[in-house]
């Protein structure tokens, strides 16, 4: 699989990555790192515990690391979390974690499936 097709498979926006990052392999580059990013489980993890703070910080970062990918997709509802845990509303945010989970999910499968095909 080229990068290419992970982004089509993910629904990120391989245009704008490539326009912001420059290079096919610095892209390639920061998306495999994607899978070690702890963010995802610090936002479920402050889901959890009711960490609101966590939550937040996770959520906030995870959006960035998303929007600097251009992984759309994912960005779209983690963005609308972050909003909504930036006001404190974790009982707001409860009902968005369970399609963040699902598409961060898929997003996941796609990348680890690129790095697959890379070895």
């Amino acid at each position: 699989m080229k990068v290419q097709e992970c982004y089509t498979k993910m629904g990120g926006n391989y245009d704008d990555v490539i326009s912001r990052l420059r290079k096919e392999s610095f892209v390639e580059k920061f998306l495999v790192r994607f899978p070690e990013d702890p963010s995802y489980n610090e936002l479920v993890e402050g889901m959890e515990n009711e960490d609101v703070e966590l939550a937040f910080r996770a959520a906030h970062t995870l959006k960035g690391v998303c929007q600097n990918l251009a992984l759309e997709r994912l960005f779209v509802p983690v963005n609308e979390m972050t909003e909504t845990l930036r006001a404190k509303d974790l009982e707001g945010a409860k009902p968005m974690l369970p399609q963040v989970t699902e598409i961060y999910n898929s997003t996941l499968e796609a990348i680890n499936e690129f790095i697959k095909d890379q070895e």
